[in-house]
């Protein structure tokens, strides 16, 4: 039997603009949802992140790409990020917003948000295998947040 679980202990309060933009910037991963019709796909993500919008990359192993597919057939995504360090400290946002491919002459722009605080996998094991890079950036229309921090 699950052992029930006091309200008081996991509920949290809303985050202010300031804080939603200083986690985000902190964090570096999340989970990018996607949908095609009534079909959903989630893709592990790892992003660069101001003001406003995301970018993220996706490493690509083969030409027909379900994130690529999913990405351009999506209207507007949800960025789910979160950082749980127990019931009584955790934050989480959602931000919403569309997606839009970048084009080569953005990169240098983009580059450098990725490197603040984006994670990039350790990819040497991946051999001789045909790897591309596709970039994206999400325009942020409405993002929200919820935490629960211990006294400090």
């Amino acid at each position: 039997m699950a052992e029930e679980v006091d309200p008081e202990r996991v509920r949290g309060g809303r985050m202010t603009d300031a804080e939603i933009d200083a986690f985000l910037e902190a964090q570096g991963t999340g989970v990018l949802s996607l949908a095609d019709g009534s079909r959903a796909y989630a893709v592990p993500i790892s992003f660069g992140y101001e003001r406003g919008r995301a970018v993220f990359s996706y490493w690509q192993f083969r030409s027909d790409s379900q994130k690529v597919a999913y990405s351009d057939a999506t209207e507007r995504a949800c960025l789910a990020v979160y950082d749980i360090e127990s019931q009584h400290d955790w934050q989480s946002v959602l931000a919403f917003g569309p997606i839009r491919e970048l084009t080569p002459g953005e990169w240098g722009d983009v580059g450098e948000l990725l490197d603040e605080n984006a994670w990039s996998p350790d990819l040497t094991g991946v051999g001789r295998r045909q790897l591309s890079i596709v970039g994206y950036e999400m325009e942020i229309e409405e993002v929200t947040g919820l935490q629960r921090r211990p006294e400090r």
